[in-house]
């Protein structure tokens, strides 16, 4: 019986654990793991990486040399083929020399068993700025997974931040209607009293109705907050756990424009993809120039002939240098060459078209942020007054100095004041996210400005 009891409480104990886990906070920071690790669309681009790496495999393999098997069955009277046939088998005999034998020869069946190998030994550049190139275009995928993961967790921080407003909204929302309800009483004790009239009831009814509606809606916008959370988690309920604690501060002013737009020219991935770009069409370059460049080779083969399969053979081998030296071959080379070249000068003015756009990026972020500070700061203050325009306006009321109207419309900027409050707060810090993306230094939970303040 004691191991028993001490089984049940260790039952409990990790049942209360499991539960326990289960009711824990989903932190921002946490979210973005989960995304990172199960978001199927950054899985595909992390593929691209693999590939990548398969392509540098098989442009290595060009330097490698080349080892071929073959075999094959002829069965002809044709007189070439069966002098050769006979004289590969080692089965040439005095009467085939006979000009009857030599221009009528009967059908004769020969099984070749080749092996052949051949090794480059100058390809005028092509295998090794092949190479080359494959090698860049890995880091360019690598630069492209990177800019794929900055985006998935600017989506996560800015889904996160709308799941967490919307949630505070819907508290904003709760706690008016319950303010509408406590007010209707009131405005029915006073009716009983004969203190108001019967219109007052219906605009406290009517009030306290619209307030209803509009908590069913902030209730609406919750789940679809959520169920875009979820989407970008890899999967329904990811983000039905509470979240931590939303911010109650504004995020970190940014930094000064020159030193931001130097942080951006030096992290942005998709700007590392172009100059990448800009190297891999230098290489193509190269290889159009090398192309006019003759080509050698080694080749060896070794022969097995015979008219039986597994029958009496005769075998040989062959070893060879070849040298191919292309002299004209109608200009193409020649295009080739201009093709590349201007390949090369349209990755640089697409270049230049990106640095002009992410500079128009980070300074577009940077006035979000700072517009985004300002109405907070505008917004909490203006949420001051109105709680305290609220406060004046109800003692009022209660005294019978001011009219329902009053009260009602003093609710409504109170509340209309926290909305805009909790909307200025998360966009500081979204616009903080935004602008670590336009810089491309977003590699998690969006927190400390990148550039302290000048």
């Amino acid at each position: 019986m004691r191991r028993i009891w001490w089984w049940a409480l260790i039952i409990v104990w990790l049942g209360g654990g499991v539960a326990r886990a289960g009711g824990q906070t989903l932190s921002l920071s946490e979210a973005i793991l989960v995304a990172l690790k199960k978001n199927p669309g950054l899985k595909a681009t992390g593929m691209e990486v693999a590939a990548a790496e398969a392509d540098i495999a098989r442009a290595r393999a060009r330097f490698l040399p080349r080892l071929d098997f073959t075999e094959s069955y002829t069965y002809s009277d044709n007189p070439t083929q069966v002098f050769m046939s006979k004289l590969n088998q080692r089965r040439f005999t005095q009467q085939d020399f006979l000009l009857h034998n030599l221009n009528e020869p009967t059908p004769y069946s020969n099984f070749r068993t080749g092996l052949s190998l051949s090794q480059p030994l100058f390809q005028a550049g092509e295998a090794y700025l092949g190479y080359q190139q494959a090698k860049i275009k890995r880091e360019m995928a690598a630069a492209r997974v990177l800019g794929r993961r900055q985006e998935l967790i600017f989506q996560v921080t800015r889904a996160y931040f709308g799941l967490q407003l919307a949630r505070e909204n819907l508290r904003v929302a709760s706690k008016a209607v319950d303010t509408a309800r406590l007010h209707y009483k009131l405005v029915q004790q006073r009716y009983r009293e004969g203190a108001v009239v019967k219109a007052d009831v219906l605009s406290a009814q009517v009030h306290l109705a619209k307030l209803r509606q509009e908590k069913l809606i902030a209730a609406n916008r919750v789940r679809v907050a959520q169920s875009a959370l979820d989407t970008l988690l890899g999967g329904p309920g990811a983000a039905s756990r509470p979240l931590s604690p939303p911010p109650r501060e504004p995020a970190p002013l940014p930094g000064s424009l020159e030193e931001l737009l130097k942080l951006a020219r030096d992290h942005r991935p998709d700007l590392k993809r172009l100059e990448l770009a800009a190297r891999v069409a230098q290489k193509e370059y190269a290889k159009a120039r090398w192309n006019y460049l003759p080509r050698a080779r080694v080749v060896m083969a070794y022969n097995v002939d015979q008219r039986t399969l597994f029958g009496p053979s005769g075998d040989s081998f062959t070893v060879m240098a070849l040298l191919h030296f292309n002299l004209f071959n109608g200009l193409a080379d020649l295009a080739r060459v201009r093709k590349s070249k201007v390949q090369e000068a349209q990755v640089r003015e697409l270049r230049r078209e990106l640095l002009d756009r992410i500079r128009h990026q980070v300074t577009e972020a940077v006035l979000n942020l700072k517009t985004a500070h300002k109405r907070y700061q505008v917004a909490r203050a203006a949420v001051e007054e109105a709680r305290e325009s609220l406060r004046l306006i109800r003692l009022r009321y209660r005294e019978g100095l001011t009219i329902l109207v009053d009260l009602l419309t003093a609710e409504d900027a109170a509340r209309e004041a926290e909305f805009n409050r909790l909307g200025a707060l998360f966009d500081t810090h979204i616009s903080q996210a935004g602008l670590e993306l336009a810089l491309g230094t977003l590699a998690g939970p969006p927190g400390k400005a990148p550039v302290k303040r000048q």
